[in-house]
């Protein structure tokens, strides 16, 4: 009998060690974020399956060097701990991405500089043109650095060793439209989270478009019929004067509300006329008057001012739509995380930008301009240390920052019905970075419609001949710092 009882004993020391055994070696496999315990399982496991792409960077020992960092948001890359387990999950995915990163080559994230855009652009330009080695990574608002090209301060990417654009962690636009002749000065990847969170989207209110019998708005939308004629069709006649003054305010209820900000320049691009395309050459050239355009001006000038449905030059729009004031808006997914839309009593959707008509191929959105973009200043002195780190860092985020917002924070936690994260799904992969816009630095055509439309033109052919020359000297000057680099 003793020695039953003393092997029953040994047997089930020897079931908890493999338990516990098992569960830690689950946990090392395990490439989610551990900082939200309570996350809910995801359909299809985006985590594990982004685990499984290998960045092909060779274990290396940096001896605890600093990646020096300057930035315009610090929260763009660097996370204090003391910011950590608060229920944001997103900082908290990035501390763990930069203590991940770290702890494999053996270096620290350091930002050495962090100010508004434009403290930034010109530190950074004194620094380098002095010659000073005082930073290694850019991490900055797009326009204010793609104003600073026409200094020569930044480096070819394709000569940093260990960067691989033809990783998913990198925009496909940064090898397609922001690459010239075989150089690109300015790069997008998941290390710029803004990128995807910047990305536009429209909403509506689902309980009022129910209310209106504005039919199965998903399904429009998934079979590719969502078209600016179909949505103006639905909003242009949707107001109520709740107010009683008469005229259209703040007060009433609308169809849409549209500012004259950013979001009214993205239906350029929702619409598939980017400001500038390659030539037969290959050479990225203003093509923004094209055989549509002056349809597109004439279109929206007639939407913005002549339909009793939109809300023109609205200040705050998302205010609006969480009081219930209007059906639709449009909106860069990172707002969709913000308390106002987490506390929002009503169901609402997620649908991408309509087309221009039935002949576009695709649905297409823009990057709101607040979103960054990676440069790697000519003075740093070891490229292979600052593509490692880099590539790095793209490639966790990749595998657990963007899939907490995507897939946790998005999906799971926020959007509330299937189709809106199937729509997401096309909202992300339909994103671009044009390169007239990268490089506009508010000195060319990407904010042709917010110009026109807040001082009530209608005449694109106007605007385009007065604005053109000034235009064409600023892109060429793009252009020429793209040829002086080797």
């Amino acid at each position: 009998m003793k020695k039953i009882i003393s092997l029953l004993l040994l047997l089930s020391l020897m079931l908890t060690m493999l338990a516990a055994c098992g569960k830690e070696e689950e946990t090392k496999k395990s490439n989610k974020p551990t900082s939200d315990s309570n996350a809910p399982a995801v359909e299809g496991d985006i985590f594990a399956e982004r685990a499984k792409i290998d960045d092909e960077l060779e274990e290396n020992d940096f001896g605890g060097r600093e990646l020096r960092v300057v930035l315009h948001n610090e929260s763009e890359v660097f996370i204090q701990e003391d910011d950590r387990n608060k229920g944001d999950l997103i900082k908290d995915a990035k501390y763990e991405r930069n203590s991940r990163v770290e702890q494999r080559f053996n270096f620290t994230i350091n930002p050495v500089y962090v100010a508004g855009i434009n403290e930034v652009s010109s530190w950074v330009q004194k620094n380098v043109l002095s010659g000073a080695d005082e930073f290694d990574l850019l991490v900055n608002h797009v326009l204010t650095t793609g104003g600073m090209v026409t200094k020569n301060l930044f480096v070819n990417w394709y000569d940093v060793p260990n960067v691989d654009f033809s990783k998913p962690w990198w925009a496909a636009s940064t090898s397609n439209e922001l690459t010239y002749d075989g150089k690109c000065i300015l790069a997008v990847s998941d290390f710029n989270y803004s990128s995807v969170a910047c990305t536009y989207c429209m909403v509506f209110n689902k309980n009022l478009a129910a209310s209106y019998d504005l039919g199965n708005l998903y399904d429009t939308a998934l079979s590719g019929d969502w078209t600016f004629e179909t949505f103006t069709n639905i909003v242009k006649d949707i107001w109520i004067d709740s107010d009683g003054t008469g005229d259209k305010s703040e007060g009433d209820f609308f169809g849409m509300v549209q500012p004259t900000h950013s979001r009214m320049n993205q239906w350029l691009w929702a619409f598939d006329n980017p400001i500038m395309t390659k030539n037969e050459e290959g050479v990225p050239t203003i093509s923004i008057k094209t055989d549509k355009i002056n349809n597109i001006v004439s279109a929206i000038y007639d939407y913005c001012y002549n339909m009793n449905g939109v809300m023109f030059q609205v200040p705050n729009e998302t205010e609006m739509f969480l009081e219930k004031k209007c059906i639709f808006m449009i909106v860069p997914l990172g707002d969709l995380t913000s308390e106002g839309f987490r506390n929002f009593e009503d169901e609402y959707g997620v649908l991408p930008l309509p087309k221009w008509d039935e002949n576009q191929a695709e649905y297409k959105t823009q990057t709101y301009g607040e979103h960054t973009v990676s440069a790697i200043p000519k003075t740093v002195k070891d490229l292979e240390f600052v593509g490692t780190c880099v590539e790095a860092l793209s490639a966790e985020s990749y595998k657990t920052v963007i899939p907490t917002l995507y897939e946790i924070a998005l999906k799971t936690r926020y959007l509330r019905d299937s189709e809106s994260k199937e729509v997401l799904d096309i909202v992300i992969n339909s994103r671009l970075f044009d390169f007239g816009y990268v490089y506009d630095n508010w000195q060319g055509f990407g904010y042709t419609l917010q110009n026109m439309m807040t001082s009530g033109q209608s005449n694109f052919e106007s605007y385009y001949s007065k604005t053109y020359p000034s235009a064409r000297i600023h892109y060429k000057k793009i252009i020429k710092a793209f040829d002086k680099l080797s």
